[in-house]
């Protein structure tokens, strides 16, 4: 019988308590590209149709329609206008090979590429059902129905966050008053005969101050 040399078996345990503690770093999710949720513009890009079961056009056609009916993202004419570029394919690849045989599934991709970087930013997959056209239209809806619940999560959660945070307090207002007017002094008509005689007490003044 081999042993293990302590080197090994404390590595090994050094693993296992790795394993154990790692669900709750993957239960965080990871952040989407943020592209998906400031875009406001997008341009369909047809990527094209290798299988008999839908033309180019007809591929192009469904999903347009279905961008178009979500709303999320403005359509534009050309890629120089756009924030996003939705890239659009139809293949039937060989799947599910059981004893030697294989059958091909029809299958919808879209990739959602950043329009200055042409980077991929997120790619959707969804089976179709062939010589179907409502089975074309249901892929259609589901793939995007997937990128518009990977978008809209998002919103909710920045929403709930931010109902969530307290209100900022309103500013306070400075208790800007005018300066109240000084009161006046009581004063009343001098009639001509006071005048007078204030006008003799201060020549009486002037001539007491003179004799001193």
């Amino acid at each position: 019988m081999r042993y293990l040399s302590f080197a090994t078996r404390y590595a090994i345990i050094l693993l296992a308590a790795a394993l154990l503690l790692a669900p709750s770093a993957w239960a965080q999710s990871a952040p989407i590209p943020s592209q998906l949720l400031t875009a406001k513009t997008a341009f369909l890009s047809n990527g094209g149709s290798t299988s008999p079961l839908v033309t180019s056009a007809d591929l192009y056609s469904g999903m347009y329609s279905a961008l178009r009916i979500w709303g999320r993202y403005l359509l534009v004419n050309t890629p120089e206008e756009a924030d996003l570029i939705f890239v659009v394919t139809f293949s039937t690849p060989s799947t599910d090979v059981t004893d030697g045989n294989s059958f091909r599934r029809p299958t919808l991709t879209v990739t959602v590429q950043d329009a200055k970087s042409h980077v991929a930013l997120w790619t959707e997959s969804e089976y179709s059902f062939p010589n179907a056209k409502k089975g074309n239209e249901k892929a259609y809806d589901n793939v995007i129905g997937e990128i518009r619940a990977l978008t809209e999560a998002k919103h909710i959660d920045k929403a709930a966050e931010a109902a969530k945070a307290p209100a900022a307090a309103p500013e306070a207002k400075a208790d800007v008053k005018a300066d109240a007017p000084a009161p006046a002094a009581d004063s009343k008509p001098v009639s001509k005969k006071d005048a007078k005689k204030d006008a003799k007490k201060d020549d009486d003044t002037k001539k007491s101050h003179r004799i001193w």
